[in-house]
């Protein structure tokens, strides 16, 4: 993200580059909790930056709402504490996209945990 501060284009340019409108671009970069995972991919590839992250984490992602199917009801009931999102929302963030605030939100509750 630190390469928007650098960037020489525009929003609208910006935008042209990585399959954004330019008023999504300064929405996001007025409300950063907006970016998606498949956005800041995009971003890595337009800045020509590893996008290896996301590719995993994106594989990953779409993997866990199956492995918690797979666990008993009381430790896939406790994950989904610990992780703070429920299975159901999983599926729907892996059919729509990965809001960069809910993996931020995941990131810290283990962490904490």
């Amino acid at each position: 993200m630190w390469r928007l501060r650098e960037c020489s284009l525009n929003d609208e340019q910006l935008g042209i580059a990585v399959g954004l409108s330019g008023n999504a671009i300064r929405n996001r970069r007025s409300k950063p909790d907006l970016w998606k995972l498949s956005d800041v991919e995009r971003l890595a590839a337009h800045f020509t930056l590893p996008v290896t992250a996301c590719v995993q984490l994106n594989q990953v992602l779409h993997e866990l709402p199956a492995t918690l199917k797979k666990l008993p009801a009381e430790e896939r009931r406790r994950t989904e504490r610990k992780l703070m999102v429920k299975t159901a929302q999983l599926e729907s963030y892996n059919q729509s996209d990965w809001p960069v605030k809910s993996l931020l939100k995941m990131h810290q509750s283990l962490y904490n945990a």
